[in-house]
């Protein structure tokens, strides 16, 4: 029996594996192989197994080519082995893994089993250090995560049962944005799944998208529990799908009602606008409570009408009875909360007759909080807007004293809009009510935070003005410079600057919390053609939280910043002695002159270990010579009694680092 046909089929499959699916349907050559190998189909069950899945393969309406790619070559390769052996002459080389290009169809390295051996096994059981090989993986080899057998175990790990590795899994997959993904994420799909189905939707949301909306609308039909609530949230994607949540809205209850009510609100359609048109005259509060976070037009009007009706009943609080001044408080402080995120005239006009009229608010919202206070009802929404949901490292707010007061909450809602919603009679109100010469806000600081910001976007130089404006030595001026800034950084992925949620909540990881957070702020790409001259402003500070913010706006694929900067952390982790965080960005910025840095770690540290010293070095520069000098430095302080260490044992010290120097 002539077998050379099965090695020219095997052959022109590897071909395909390298070429990539995509380009199946046009393989003539693969064709022709398999035309060749027909006839043995009838010689042996195997043989006609192995026709019948090349015949799978070559189908016009094959469900997952990849799979079946994959099922193909293994068979073939397994007839072969029981053929006999080949002998190919001249030595043998080892393979090249091929980083290919992504989202072309192309998801084929070429990578040997023994290369990914311990990867697939790590991805598909549960074990000690699975967790962190595979991390190890994927930041310095992440070529790897693109190869076809690999591509299986991620999907698979979705559900590992260590939670922390499935959810980076998800994060990777993403980030990665690699469509050649889905059709590994729809096989199989169970809509009453668990957490791995959960995880399945986020990606293909973050993936696919509005294209994905039939699978969505497909699984939906039989969807439960937090399935359902993940498939829901990725209705949002097509405006078509107002129809069918108008329907819903009637059917759901919970958790799934209370989704698809943010849906409507986030939909620019009349549709959605009639739906909440209706539900402020039955129920405003409930209505207040579903547009919070939204930043459509027809929700802006809405709210804006409804504020307009609350100033009338609070120029009226003289006469009101304590109870009816509760309703009217927390009325108030929804709508003061709904701001957020909207822009336009009528609202910058809220903006302003709120605070024209803020002694009285602030008189009422300090009575009634007493009140709550006193019957242990602190839930009130300006309350958890002022701490709860944006507290951060650079706010001097004190609970008890000033929380309450309405320009606080105005500023940080004016602040936070602007990022997700950079209107522009939102940035002409955020520098009116710093700068201008208002009566009821004079240079007021609490809108500094949303002015900064206002100019950032509007490509304005600001070192200047902020040196124009702001006392050097002001301490309230500066932390309010920096809660603006801190909001930004440099997203070396994507090539640019961006505004993130670090200090407010942002689109949480876990299924359990990733549709309910207070605000929806997401990366916001913005253009800092100034961003130099506002870090050398900032540089001048010399403070652990301006040094945290310059760390994240280094430009890290420009040569010439990273050098300075590098240099700028070094100087800075030398006197100061919480340095971590300039050692961290000294190394990210590649600079590697570490001198002193360890003999300052061992005079702030004098109990530390031997072993902890030496792991802490290890971390401190790329360069192992001048890391090998600081290590030297500190033994020979030790020997002279200059620097005194209870825990040093300077043996075991000098062996742990000469191991790593030498490994």
């Amino acid at each position: 029996m002539d077998t050379t046909p099965i090695y020219e089929l095997r052959a022109r499959l590897r071909a395909a594996g390298i070429a990539g699916t995509s380009l199946l349907s046009e393989d003539f050559r693969l064709k022709r192989a398999y035309e060749a190998f027909k006839p043995l189909e009838a010689a042996s069950p195997v043989f006609a197994k192995l026709g019948q899945l090349t015949t799978q393969l070559l189908a016009p309406d094959c469900p997952n080519l990849q799979g079946a790619l994959l099922d193909t070559i293994t068979l073939a390769d397994a007839v072969i082995c029981t053929l006999g052996t080949v002998d190919i002459k001249g030595e043998v080389a080892a393979l090249d893994i091929v980083d290919t290009e992504r989202n072309t169809g192309s998801i084929i390295v070429n990578a040997p089993y023994s290369t990914l051996k311990e990867l697939l096994e790590a991805l598909t059981t549960s074990g000690s250090g699975h967790y962190a090989y595979v991390c190890d993986v994927r930041e310095n080899r992440p070529e790897l995560f693109r190869d076809y057998r690999v591509r299986y175990a991620l999907v698979q790990a979705l559900g590992a049962p260590y939670a922390e590795l499935a959810k980076d899994i998800k994060q990777w997959m993403k980030e990665d944005q690699d469509k050649t993904l889905l059709p590994l994420l729809y096989k199989d799909f169970d809509p009453k799944g668990k957490k791995d189905m959960v995880r399945r939707v986020t990606v293909i949301d973050a993936i696919a998208g509005a294209e994905a909306n039939d699978f969505y609308l497909e699984m939906l039909a039989n969807a439960q529990k937090d399935v359902r609530l993940a498939l829901l949230n990725a209705l949002r994607h097509n405006l078509e799908n107002v129809t069918l949540l108008l329907d819903l809205v009637k059917k759901e209850k919970g958790k799934n009602k209370e989704k698809v009510l943010e849906l409507l609100a986030e939909m620019n359609d009349t549709r959605a606008c009639d739906f909440y048109q209706e539900m402020m005259k039955k129920n405003p509060q409930n209505a207040l409570q579903n547009l919070k976070n939204t930043t459509t037009e027809w929700s802006a009007q809405l709210v804006a009408n409804y504020c307009n009706e609350m100033l009338e009943q609070i120029d009226s609080l003289n006469i009101m009875s304590e109870e009816k001044k509760l309703e009217v408080s927390e009325r108030l402080q929804k709508v003061i909360r709904a701001l957020f995120g909207k822009g336009g005239t009528a609202i910058c006009e809220c903006y302003r007759s709120l605070l024209a009229r803020k002694d009285n608010i602030n008189s009422l919202l300090k009575e009634t909080w007493k009140v709550d206070k006193k019957n242990n009802n602190n839930n009130t929404d300006v309350l958890r807007y002022g701490v709860l949901e944006t507290i951060d490292e650079f706010s001097t707010i004190s609970f008890a004293a000033n929380v309450r007061r309405i320009e606080i909450a105005l500023g940080k809602i004016l602040h936070h809009s602007l990022i997700v919603n950079p209107d522009v009679a939102l940035q002409e109100l955020a520098l009116e009510l710093y700068t201008a010469n208002v009566k009821f806000v004079p240079a007021n600081i609490k809108f500094l935070p949303a002015a900064i910001t206002a100019k950032l976007i509007r490509e304005e130089a600001c070192a200047e003005w902020l040196a124009a404006l702001i006392p050097k030595q002001s301490k309230e001026h500066m932390v309010a410079v920096l809660e603006a800034a801190a909001y930004i950084k440099w997203d070396q992925k994507q090539g640019g600057y961006e505004f993130v949620g670090n200090y407010i909540d942002t689109y949480a990881d876990s299924y359990e919390s990733e549709y309910y957070n207070p605000f929806k702020m997401v990366e916001v790409p913005v253009e800092l053609s100034h961003a130099k001259e506002v870090m050398d402003w900032l540089r001048q500070y010399e403070t652990k939280a301006a040094d945290d913010i310059l760390g994240n706006w280094v430009v890290l694929n420009d040569k010439e910043q990273c050098q300075e900067m590098g240099e700028y952390f070094y100087n800075r982790a030398l006197v100061s002695r919480d340095n971590n965080n300039c050692i961290y960005f000294m190394n990210e910025c590649g600079w590697t002159v570490c001198k002193g840095l360890g003999i300052k770690h061992a005079q702030n540290n004098p109990n530390i270990s031997s072993w902890s010293l030496y792991y802490w070095l290890i971390d401190l520069s790329k360069d192992k010579d001048a890391v090998m000098e600081e290590a030297k430095a500190i033994c020979d302080k030790v020997k002279s009694g200059e620097l005194k260490m209870k825990n040093f044992k300077e043996q075991d010290f000098e062996r742990y680092m000469n191991n790593w120097y030498g490994g």
